[in-house]
């Protein structure tokens, strides 16, 4: 009888290693795993050799080369600036876009021959070298105006007009107040009068944009007079328009209502 050269126990355990290895392989940008690499791919990277009764990885450079080759199409990419919402004051009401820094990957010369000696060693985590350009901030000044002599509500971001729009606000007796005011709260839908006494009963307003005790913005599918005075003091809307102003309207955004 002869012994073999490498043990079952030898070659399961190398086997483990690899295994649990090649399922978190790739190349990182701190803890992020930014370009993962497939198991079978790195496993067509590695060879297993025997060398004198001790199993060893080979690693390719020029297999690995390949997936090198497509590092800068996967990491790099343009900053991305970050946008706040604000009022006058230069507040900001919400963060519309959250900023994410550029960055490029440095010299990719070397990569493939470096995390073939790496992997030599059952590392499979590559770190990359990366530059990064900075994000800015815009700030976006938004506001709306309600003339209720034109009937026309006009949306302003950073004093340039946005939208503007025919609106139906409240007739006589039901006058939509004018003065200066700033967004509340927002309601998906609700019915609107519905209590014993009340003067009317709608169901089911959808997109209500509260500027003013018991006053807003809301969609409106029981007429189609827009730029004419129709309401009990809120400010009627298509709905698709009243959806927009419920989207485009953090919270804190200032509404001026004047003749």
């Amino acid at each position: 009888e002869a012994s073999p050269s490498v043990s079952d126990a030898d070659a399961t355990t190398l086997a483990t290693e690899l295994n649990t290895m090649i399922t978190t392989a790739g190349f990182y940008i701190g803890d992020e795993r930014t370009v993962p690499v497939d198991a079978a791919t790195v496993a067509s990277w590695l060879t297993i050799v025997d060398e004198d009764g001790t199993l060893k990885i080979d690693a390719d450079p020029k297999a690995i080369q390949a997936t090198v080759d497509g590092l800068p199409a996967a990491v790099d990419r343009a900053p991305v600036n970050a946008t706040n919402i604000v009022d006058s004051a230069g507040t900001v009401l919400r963060a519309e876009t959250e900023g994410v820094a550029g960055r490029s990957v440095g010299d990719t010369s070397k990569i493939a021959a470096d995390f073939a000696e790496q992997l030599q060693t059952g590392n499979g985590v590559y770190p990359l070298s990366v530059s990064e350009t900075p994000f800015e901030t815009v700030s976006l000044y938004r506001h709306i105006d309600i003339n209720l002599s034109t009937q026309r509500a006009t949306l302003y971001e950073n004093d340039a007009v946005v939208n503007s729009w025919a609106v139906s606000t409240g007739l006589p007796g039901t006058l939509t107040p004018t003065g200066n005011f700033k967004v509340f709260a927002h309601t998906r839908m609700q019915d609107m009068g519905c209590y014993e006494g009340a003067p009317y009963c709608t169901k089911d307003v959808p997109w209500i944009t509260w500027f003013a005790p018991n006053i807003g913005f809301h969609g409106t599918y029981w007429h189609n007079n827009f730029g004419q005075r129709m309401s009990h003091g809120c400010v009627n809307l298509p709905i698709n328009l009243a959806k927009y102003v419920y989207d485009w309207s953090p919270k804190g955004l200032e509404i001026s209502v004047h003749y």
